[in-house]
């Protein structure tokens, strides 16, 4: 039903008569026989508006100039992808009582930019920014070959157009569906990649602990090691059909129990005490690698949004102390390399993504690390024009048409 509305909504955009003052986008287009409009009222020469047409279209380009004593509702950038719609072709400058719009099926969006700011600077009213466009222009060559001054097609133009939107929006609609469906094939891939490569780690730390268990007199060890035994192969079986975000979630849970049994059974093995088994939602691993061994030691985040206290393996806490910087596990997400404890938790990682600026301490001694690692999901940006204040911003066109250049400004007419 929202793809439905867009649509619909797109189409109305279309349909929907845009007035400037008294002037429809179907009157103006209609008057444009001779490639010039100006509105009731103006004193803009039309000889010398004509000529400029007319340099243009000896050029190879369809000019059409129009001159509006109001600002047209939806902007003058707008209005002329309108007018353009009804004529089917060429290029259409709209200069009205404080916005210009330009749009062309001939030139691209460098040769538009560039003309609209040579003609930005000239002098002589509408005359001069109008010749001011057109020798800018007339140094870039046609993409069509030649000028189509035809009038518009009316009613067979529109439905034309109309369906042009409707078959461009399904295909849009259904090639997004198709992004969309790779790239959560791509991210379930990659977490399944991970999730491995702790299985395997873990397989191989097993091992390890054995030999330790083996020569300890305990038996208490060897329950520990026998039940993380026993949840690893739990897990190893299960990653077989681990398919989807959720299920590798699970998995990466179930990894988390069998390493604190790893790291108890180490514990017993070498006369310490088991490490407190954690609480709900807190993870029994190394904070800047899960594979690594001994996550017994805690450690103190500071953020901007304040302290929390986390699990670090006996070789990172040392550095810690040392005033060292540990280096985090990296884990691909979405195509990118995310320090783990900023991965999803279905990759094996923290689940922290929202951490991005923070400083770490150990617990006893030693000075704080401080960490930049940026966020792990690419944000959005904002992009200036040079210039800054001296060109003011841009009208938004009405129901953009694919293969066409357009842009606009605020403007103060020079009569």
């Amino acid at each position: 039903m929202k793809r439905l509305a867009v649509l619909l909504g797109t189409i109305a955009l279309v349909l929907l008569p845009i007035t400037a003052g008294a002037q429809t986008v179907s009157e103006v287009a209609s008057d444009l026989d001779d490639g010039v409009f100006v509105a009731d009222g103006l004193s803009a020469d039309e000889g010398d508006l004509q000529d400029a047409i007319n340099r243009a279209r000896n050029a190879g380009f369809g000019l059409y100039v129009v001159l509006l004593d109001e600002d047209p509702s939806s902007g003058a950038t707008a209005f002329a992808d309108s007018v353009l719609n009804q004529l089917g072709s060429g290029t259409v400058l709209v200069l009205s009582a404080s916005n210009e719009g330009m749009t062309s099926s001939e030139i691209d969006q460098t040769a538009i930019e560039a003309a609209l700011d040579r003609a930005f600077e000239a002098g002589g009213g509408d005359v001069g920014y109008v010749n001011a466009v057109v020798d800018s222009i007339i140094g870039t060559p046609s993409s069509s070959g030649g000028s189509d001054s035809g009038g518009g097609a009316g009613f067979v133009v529109v439905l034309v157009i109309v369906g042009g939107l409707v078959l461009l929006v399904w295909w849009a609609i259904r090639r997004s569906s198709k992004a969309s469906e790779k790239r959560r094939g791509d991210l379930i891939g990659e977490a399944r990649r991970e999730i491995k490569e702790q299985l395997d780690a873990m397989a191989n730390t097993i091992l390890e602990i054995s030999d330790l268990v083996s020569a300890s007199s305990s038996t208490e060890d060897n329950r520990f090691l026998e039940t993380a035994g026993v949840t690893y192969s739990a897990a190893l079986e299960s990653y077989t059909a681990a398919n989807d975000l959720t299920a590798l979630e699970d998995l990466s849970d179930r990894l988390d129990e069998a390493r604190w049994q790893l790291d108890a059974a180490t514990a017993i093995s070498e006369g310490r005490s088991i490490p407190e088994k954690p609480q709900e939602k807190e993870r029994p691993v190394c904070f800047f690698d899960p594979t690594h061994r001994d996550a017994i030691e805690m450690a103190d985040i500071e953020t901007s949004s304040g302290k929390r206290t986390v699990r670090v393996c006996r070789a990172d806490a040392e550095r810690l102390r040392r005033g060292a910087q540990p280096e985090p596990r990296m884990i691909n997400v979405g195509g990118r390399r995310v320090p783990a404890p900023m991965a999803p938790r279905s990759h094996g990682g923290g689940g922290m993504d929202w951490l991005e600026t923070f400083s770490m301490m150990a617990g006893g001694a030693g000075q704080a690390a401080s960490y930049n690692w940026g966020r792990s999901r690419a944000g959005r940006t904002t992009r200036r024009t040079a210039g800054g204040s001296a060109r003011a911003s841009r009208a938004t066109p009405a129901a953009p048409k694919a293969g066409r250049a357009r842009a606009g400004r605020v403007r103060r007419r020079r009569r």
